[in-house]
């Protein structure tokens, strides 16, 4: 049977669902647990970047990547997985975004449409987030950032993956990156792929454009045009 002709890679957090507050509060509880410093996170230091790409940032802010920087971020990171798999089951300030459980089952079962993730959680951490709403069978391959700190490296795991795990080739013309920050939009157009925003916050929006995405939505209600873009991008 003839692999599917594109490939459809969504981010998660912001695109697929609303995680809370409780991966946020994870990390950095996990950077005061290996640092013993009280380091805050606030939005605008994880939306669009990797796990790890956040733990390093935060220590970078804080002055505290001296020494082996490498091993402190792993470390972090693997406390905030500790953390993570404890308290976000526990709590019920998540949910997925309108529309989302009928992308997810229209975009798997087209014969068109290979779904993938590219997302900068850590794999434990994204099966954690996709578990709690039993979503995470959906997708078949992913590029994770315990793949690589670099959001924009993601692109060619993931098609080095495709072509690993499942036999099938992917162009970056073939691929579209279902994200909703301007640097979900970036990977995208660095890597002459494509991308679909959903503009969760509309002051993100004039930076987005600037990446030049085949489309931004206001949300990811409508999945009718939503699924037409996705089978049509590259035609």
């Amino acid at each position: 049977m003839a692999q599917p002709d594109k490939l459809v890679l969504f981010d998660i957090d912001g695109t697929l669902l609303h995680c809370g507050s409780s991966a946020r509060e994870s990390l950095a509880q996990a950077l005061s647990d290996i640092t013993g410093a009280e380091i805050a996170l606030h939005l605008e230091d994880v939306a669009g970047f990797t796990d790890l790409g956040i733990i390093q940032n935060a220590l970078r802010r804080a002055g505290m990547l001296d020494g082996n920087p490498d091993e402190v971020v792993k470390k972090v990171g693997k406390r905030y997985l500790e953390i993570l798999k404890v308290e976000y089951p526990k709590r019920n300030d998540q949910y997925l975004y309108p529309g989302i459980p009928e992308l997810l089952q229209q975009t798997s079962e087209h014969p068109e449409l290979r779904v993938g993730l590219l997302t900068g959680n850590l794999i434990a951490g994204a099966k954690v987030k996709l578990a709690k709403f039993e979503i995470w069978h959906y997708f078949k391959i992913g590029a994770f950032g315990s793949d690589s700190i670099d959001r924009n490296e993601l692109p060619e795991i993931a098609w080095r993956k495709a072509e690993e795990s499942l036999g099938e080739t992917y162009t970056p013309e073939q691929t579209i990156i279902v994200g909703d920050t301007p640097r979900d939009a970036l990977c995208a157009r660095v890597n002459n792929a494509r991308s679909l925003i959903f503009l969760r916050r509309t002051e993100w929006r004039p930076e987005i454009l600037k990446e030049e995405p085949l489309k931004v939505m206001d949300s990811s209600e409508d999945v009718d045009t939503i699924m037409d873009l996705l089978t049509g991008f590259n035609r």
